[in-house]
């Protein structure tokens, strides 16, 4: 009876071996992994006999008798079927990988043709290209009239560069601010004015050019400002401002309600301009 049963299995490979003792007991691969505690991608591995992934027979004999085991099948008997299956499957692919030596022979034969064809076949192209001669040039186009200004409606080149407005140069001293924030413009309907916080003075600048501001005050460090023209920004202090103005011409500034008279031209900087003065405006509310 023994004899029957090793016969049937030594026909079957370990592959249909252990899925069938498996689907006997109803499992899964997953739930036959996990009871069996032997590695998922083992199981896979061996049900798929895919045994050249494993770099070391040692894991695989150890994770195969662990798996029969659990199935209830002999061991000893996989193991031999192992090594005669993975020796049979080692000798197929060495009669794949070394050719035989009638092909080796034919594959010289070829080669012996082939070498000088490929020798002759550059020259009949160079020949070719020597007897046929050099191919004829188009004739170059000639150049169509170009219309004149009074012919097509537009203005002459020199009108055109008169009309674009010079680009402004700033001085050398000036300093230009390498990155600074742009403020929120700050917009009054007619008749209304922002609510003020309890502070003493309230300074208000609006923007005719793009200009850029740096406001500290009360001795807190400066805020920069990039107000556009049409812009607005205000500033509370209960002490004083200190105002640097990148474009004083290009801004109104008022401190209380009272205008400042700025002193510079467009492009030029003024620097730490306290506010107020000695003589300074009454504080807001006031």
């Amino acid at each position: 009876m023994n004899n029957s049963s090793n016969t049937e299995d030594s026909i079957r490979t370990i592959g249909q071996i252990l899925q069938e003792a498996r689907m006997a007991k109803s499992l899964t691969i997953e739930a036959a992994a996990a009871a069996s505690k032997v590695p998922l991608s083992f199981v896979r591995l061996m049900e798929q006999e895919q045994f050249y992934l494993v770099p070391d027979t040692l894991y695989l004999t150890r994770f195969l008798t662990e798996y029969a085991a659990f199935l209830g099948l002999d061991s000893k008997q996989l193991l031999t079927q192992l090594k005669e299956q993975m020796k049979a499957a080692r000798v197929s692919e060495l009669s794949h990988a070394v050719p035989s030596i009638d092909s080796r022979i034919d594959l010289r034969r070829l080669l012996i043709y082939l070498l000088p064809a490929a020798a002759v076949i550059p020259l009949i192209f160079i020949g070719l290209s020597l007897f046929s001669g050099p191919s004829p040039t188009a004739p170059p186009a000639q150049d169509s009239p170009v219309p004149s200004s009074a012919e097509t409606g537009t203005p002459p080149p020199e009108s055109l560069v008169a009309t674009q407005p010079s680009p402004q140069v700033a001085p050398l001293g000036a300093a230009q601010p390498k990155e600074v924030a742009t403020a929120q413009p700050i917009t009054a309907t007619p008749g209304q004015e922002p609510q003020s916080p309890s502070a003493r003075y309230r300074l208000w600048a609006a923007a005719k050019e793009t200009t850029w501001l740096a406001v500290a005050a009360d001795g807190a460090p400066r805020r920069e400002t990039l107000l556009r023209p049409g812009e607005t920004a205000q500033w509370w202090a209960n002490n004083r401002f200190i105002v640097t103005i990148g474009n004083p011409r290009g801004v109104t500034i008022s401190l209380n309600g009272r205008l400042i008279a700025l002193k510079g031209e467009s492009g030029q900087v003024i620097r730490n301009l306290a506010l107020p003065e000695d003589s300074g405006p009454s504080p807001a509310g006031q």
